[in-house]
């Protein structure tokens, strides 16, 4: 299981292809049917053709390093770190062109976001909680970066940059030709290496500037002494200090929002293979799977990557037969009529990616860890010879089960009207008991329609 967990944690972690790469050498790894490897393997060599097709321009601008404003088209990616460069065409049938921080001082995907490139002091200290450094960390390196404008007023311009190590805040007093990042960082205490020391160096830098603009705020200071090194604490600090309402700030913003709910209903097809009898018998069940869930997208203005956590419940009922081995040469031998009953609850984190992603129509592919919560109300074996009852044994617990097992999900479907979402899924086989002499696999496909609640913008 904690393999499994390692392999989810790198598809969430790398890029699409290098993801589902991973993905592929868990699949081929696995005891799983040949066609579906082979529908898997089409599935992921046409993923990365169709992620690549997929853009997602918006009208916008950029200016060159010699003031001129171009006006035109910018994909918009979900950018998790500040982008390197941008793809720019300035009209729907031109040729695109890479423009990067030093061809471009400023882009802006209109009524989005912006970004302006500047050389500034970039610290290098880790924050990290869990292992503070010793001493403080004052490294720093300079470089031109597209910095992300979060707010801008006539005083005071917040910023932020993220890359691989973390993310940072810089202001710039609007007076100043460049901004200064917003200093902040952790470490043990010299006398005590069980204590941590916050270095909040941004409050007195933000102090300063609202003596500067707004001398005697109580309120603003007040909210700066409060402060985390955050985003959503730094926006309203310098929306005061530029005299701007919040009611103005979200005029501008698209507004779109960050998750959505659903709920769902579904067909579940699940196979069950008990090794426990001879032959390794199968069974199959068909029932109905109500869901819940909730999606968190990486960037909801434009929604092609996004968080899932669903939970979902229903019942299997399981019957076959253990005929007798015919190695043992038995006339009429006494033959077991198994039935097993099986409630489940599924919990199911995912990672979803929209390959196509238009505003009434989407195509996506799905890759979930589903733990799920079993339990038996029915374990019923009636061995009879002939027409004659030799026993009947009735329990609520499967022998050896297990009270929870877990597996991936694979999935694929399509969103139509923002609404309605349609789709397939396969579990593959997993294990659901202990026993050391037997295997008890469990697999299922799924086939469902799930409606999303309130307000969907994307």
């Amino acid at each position: 299981m904690l393999q499994d967990i390692t392999i989810l944690a790198n598809i969430c972690t790398h890029g699409s292809t290098r993801a589902f790469l991973i993905v592929n050498y868990y699949i081929y790894n696995q005891p799983i049917n040949v066609i579906m490897r082979k529908i898997y393997l089409l599935a992921l060599l046409l993923l990365p053709v169709m992620s690549i097709a997929q853009s997602n321009f918006k009208a916008g601008y950029v200016v060159n390093l010699k003031g001129d404003t171009l006006h035109g088209y910018i994909n918009y990616k979900e950018w998790g770190r500040n982008p390197q460069s941008i793809t720019f065409k300035s009209d729907a049938t031109n040729k695109e062109q890479e423009l990067g921080n030093t061809d471009i001082n400023y882009f802006e995907i209109s009524g989005y976001v912006g970004y302006y490139a500047y050389k500034v002091s970039i610290s290098l200290n880790p924050v990290d909680i869990s292992s503070p450094p010793a001493i403080t960390d004052t490294a720093s390196t300079a470089d031109v970066v597209f910095l992300k404008v979060l707010q801008k007023g006539k005083a005071v311009t917040l910023y932020s940059y993220k890359d691989g190590l973390k993310e940072r805040f810089y202001v710039k007093d609007n007076t100043m030709a460049t901004p200064n990042e917003l200093l902040y960082g952790i470490y043990q205490d010299a006398t005590n290496a069980d204590k941590l020391i916050n270095k909040n160096t941004y409050q007195t830098q933000l102090m300063q500037l609202i003596e500067k603009y707004k001398p005697g705020a109580t309120k603003l200071t007040a909210q700066v002494q409060q402060s985390r090194y955050k985003e959503s604490d730094f926006v309203p600090i310098v929306m005061g200090i530029n005299g701007v309402t919040e009611t103005q700030l979200l005029s501008k913003s698209t507004n779109n929002p960050k998750g959505r709910f659903y709920v769902g209903a579904a067909l579940i097809s699940s196979a069950l293979k008990d090794g426990a009898y001879y032959g390794s018998p199968t069974s199959n069940s068909a029932f109905p799977k109500i869901v819940v869930g909730g999606d968190l997208f990486v960037n909801p203005d434009v929604g092609h990557l996004i968080f899932r956590m669903e939970v979902g419940y229903t019942v299997n009922n399981f019957s076959f037969t253990d005929l007798p081995d015919p190695l043992y040469n038995i006339a009429a031998a006494p033959t077991s009529y198994i039935k097993i009953n099986q409630s489940v609850i599924f919990l199911t984190p995912q990672v979803i990616y929209n390959i196509y992603n238009a505003a009434m129509l989407k195509v996506f592919v799905d890759v979930g860890y589903s733990v799920n919560l079993v339990s038996y109300s029915k374990y019923d074996v009636t061995t009879s010879q002939g027409d004659q009852v030799l026993s009947k044994t009735s329990s609520n617990q499967l022998p050896d089960a297990k009270n929870n097992y877990s597996t991936f999900q694979f999935k694929a479907g399509f969103v139509v009207s923002k609404r309605f979402e349609i789709y397939g899924a396969y579990l593959p086989g997993a294990q659901i008991t202990d026993s050391f002499i037997y295997d008890t696999n469990l697999s299922s496909y799924v086939v469902g329609l799930n409606y999303f609640l309130g307000r969907v913008a994307h």
